[in-house]
């Protein structure tokens, strides 16, 4: 089984992927805590007939599970479902804004932190994707450090705030993405980053892995959910090429 995080491809010398999306399992986290996905063996290789042997597996799990999509219908009402997002959304160059030395459990990404990293590098292009890498993902493997939720069941971890959503936007991105489990807090059921880019026909990608090893500019994002008719929200496989 190969779990490398880069890797050559003969076709694409000398470029190499990483994948940017976290291995489902038992324990993956989740919003609630609870257990959000299930992979249940219906059939094994000693029960099926042969000569052909077979291991049939049922999959059970939440539609924004690991590594996914939100689509603009996740919370807009009549907005467009991952099945009705332009697939030439879904290759697409990344822009990586990385806060992570001084990101912690109830960091928002700010406005200031755009200005200063456009200082650097330029204003960010329109139809990317921006990758915000708060180094959170070093959690994913402990669900309860992950979701990070106090004795109230208030969870902490990095999130966008509502300045910097609406000047991303601004710049006309595609979409917006990030390495914890949700781009708000959803404090008082209030979700402010997914309403302004959901509102806006854009699409959000939460829970991505190895942020940590992307350039700054200059990757190739390929990004594909599972094409669901009216779904809100999907499992990705997200790879990008340097």
């Amino acid at each position: 089984m190969n779990h490398s995080k880069t890797t050559a491809h003969p076709l694409l010398s000398p470029h190499q992927l990483i994948d940017l999306t976290h291995t489902l399992s038992l324990q993956t986290p989740t919003w609630n805590g609870a257990c959000g996905f299930k992979n249940t063996i219906t059939e094994h290789y000693n029960d099926s007939p042969g000569p052909t042997h077979f291991q049939v597996q049922q999959l059970e799990m939440r539609a924004g599970i690991g590594t996914h999509m939100d689509a603009p219908a996740h919370c807009i009402q009549g907005g467009s479902s991952i099945a009705d997002i332009a697939i030439a959304q879904f290759i697409i160059p990344l822009v990586v804004l990385d806060v992570s030395e001084r990101a912690h459990a109830n960091y928002q990404l700010a406005e200031e932190d755009i200005v200063a990293f456009e200082k650097n590098y330029g204003r960010i292009p329109s139809q990317c994707l921006v990758i915000v890498h708060t180094g959170w993902a070093r959690y994913w493997h402990d669900p309860i450090l992950y979701r990070n939720a106090d004795a109230k069941g208030k969870v902490h971890f990095p999130t966008v705030s509502e300045q910097a959503a609406q000047v991303l936007l601004a710049r006309g991105i595609y979409g917006l993405a990030i390495d914890t489990l949700s781009l708000d807090l959803g404090t008082d059921g209030y979700f402010p980053t997914h309403e302004i880019f959901l509102g806006a026909g854009k699409y959000l990608v939460e829970n991505v892995a190895n942020a940590h090893l992307l350039p700054t500019l200059g990757a190739l994002g390929i990004i594909l959910p599972m094409k669901i008719l009216e779904g809100t929200e999907a499992p990705v496989r997200f790879v990008a090429v340097i």
